[in-house]
């Protein structure tokens, strides 16, 4: 089976996946534990996380380390390994086309904003899950920062939930 990068993750109305501070306390009105959005699902379905240094510092300060069953990959330029992470300072397109396959075969992208661009930048993400919440938050982090070409996407699914969140799933247009 071949390696799947998947990129899940929400953003306001206006582009952004974080405050400018690097907050993401926008999503906390939106969390319920009467719907996870497709999470549980989406997280059962993957066997490998992959994450900048800032979005797993962000992580730890959730509680209990969410990704402890699943092959974790932080790129950070200097740390050390953990119990549960692996620590890469390596170019993202070498990362992954050294990754097992058999090993590997549904990635999660986890985030943040620079590692996204740069998987784009390779053209290494094969399906976008976006998350559209309806905030506008004027400014912050944005998740694409205009420096990538052109990807032609398809839509695979969509939905719409009561809180009104709307769920994109895209596929990269093969040619």
């Amino acid at each position: 089976m071949n390696k799947k990068v998947i990129l899940y993750v929400a953003v306001s109305l206006d582009g952004f996946i974080a405050r400018k501070n690097g907050s993401v306390d926008w999503l906390d009105k939106f969390n319920s534990p009467e719907e996870d959005y497709g999470y549980k699902e989406f997280l059962d379905s993957v066997n490998t996380v992959i994450m900048g240094n800032a979005t797993y510092k962000q992580t730890l300060t959730f509680g209990e380390f969410p990704y402890k069953n699943k092959n974790c990959f932080v790129f950070a330029k200097t740390a050390k390994d953990d119990e549960y992470v692996k620590f890469v300072n390596d170019d993202v397109n070498r990362f992954i086309n050294k990754l097992s396959s058999a090993e590997n075969q549904r990635i999660w992208l986890v985030g943040g904003e620079n590692l996204v661009n740069q998987f784009l930048q390779y053209d290494l993400i094969d399906e976008f899950i976006i998350s559209i919440i309806p905030v506008l938050l004027g400014e912050g982090i944005q998740l694409f920062n205009g420096n990538n070409g052109e990807l032609s996407l398809v839509v695979k699914d969509s939905k719409s939930y009561n809180s009104g969140v709307i769920q994109i799933h895209y596929e990269r247009k093969r040619a």
